[in-house]
């Protein structure tokens, strides 16, 4: 994988970043973010290979911009999921989590089972619950994937959001499904292969691969 930064002074960087916003009695070092940094970017890299774009993945390699705000709220969900998961540090985890919130008005929570493949695209306003997700999902800015007294979706494979789009409670989504702009499903199963449109009542009809495919690559195993 490409970066703009080597991992070392990307570390360097996120910890700067980190002492700077939370200057308490618990300095996060370099060494210390770097110890979460090769999981994170195995993680990135991964994701990136699959998104349909030329600035995640060009010229047979992933690509992560440091100063690329999507790319950077990305690499810090993952970052923070291992800070906790593979390094056991849960004080760094959560500045890395609140970082990535008051930098990018994103809220997804360190412990989040968050998908391998995912794309967050103006990422400003999103929140990414503690759902069960698939790979392949794709979160718009203003989304809400969230809890109805502790009830959290289930998400199929393949779920594109576009802006404004919120699935909320006990949803059981299915695989290949868009949400128009501003579409709320909430306590609703939703079947496979369908777009689903903002109304009074949740519209479906017969979807196609395209959404997917304008998103991701497949890759063959």
């Amino acid at each position: 994988m490409i970066t703009s930064l080597p991992p070392e002074r990307l570390a360097r960087y996120v910890a700067r970043q980190l002492e700077n916003h939370f200057p308490d009695d618990d300095p996060i070092t370099p060494d210390r973010v770097s110890a979460a940094m090769g999981p994170a970017l195995e993680r990135v890299e991964f994701c990136f290979r699959h998104i349909q774009n030329p600035h995640f993945f060009r010229d047979g390699s992933a690509h992560l911009d440091h100063l690329f705000s999507d790319q950077y709220a990305q690499f810090l969900c993952f970052l923070a999921n291992a800070a906790w998961k593979e390094r056991g540090d849960e004080p760094l985890a959560k500045k890395i989590f609140y970082l990535n919130k008051a930098m990018h008005a994103v809220n997804c929570v360190y412990d989040t089972a968050i998908p391998d493949i995912w794309w967050l695209i103006h990422a400003v306003g999103a929140v990414i619950g503690k759902a069960r997700y698939s790979n392949y999902l794709v979160v718009r800015q203003n989304c809400t994937i969230g809890a109805i007294r502790g009830e959290y979706p289930e998400i199929g494979e393949g779920l594109i959001l576009s802006a404004g789009a919120m699935v909320v409670g006990r949803c059981r989504i299915g695989n290949n499904v868009m949400l128009g702009p501003g579409c709320v499903v909430m306590n609703q199963d939703i079947p496979d292969n369908v777009l689903v449109r903002a109304s009074t009542a949740v519209e479906t009809k017969p979807g196609t691969g395209r959404a997917f495919d304008v998103h991701f690559r497949r890759l063959a195993a």
